[in-house]
C-alpha cells in the first residue's frame, strides 16, 4: 500500500517524485489532477478545426522542404 501523502506536496516536489517513482500511477494521476487545477496543463482537441489550421499552419512554416 502506498502511504505517500501527495496533497502534502507542492507541485513542483510531485513533479520531482512522479519522475523518480515513475511505475506510481497514483502519484502520476495526482500530478495530473494537480496541474488541471492549478493551470499549468491545458487540453487540447485534436478534432477541432481550429487545432488542424494551426498545426497545419504551424507544420508548414516549420517545413525545410
Amino acid at each position: 500500500m502506498n502511504e505517500t501523502n501527495y496533497d502534502g506536496m507542492s507541485l513542483d516536489e510531485l513533479r520531482q517524485y512522479v519522475l523518480t517513482h515513475r511505475e506510481d500511477d497514483r502519484a502520476f494521476q495526482a500530478y495530473i489532477d494537480f496541474s488541471k487545477a492549478t493551470g499549468r496543463m491545458i487540453s487540447i482537441d485534436l478534432n477541432s478545426d481550429r487545432t488542424r489550421r494551426n498545426f497545419r499552419s504551424s507544420n508548414s512554416k516549420n517545413s525545410c522542404c
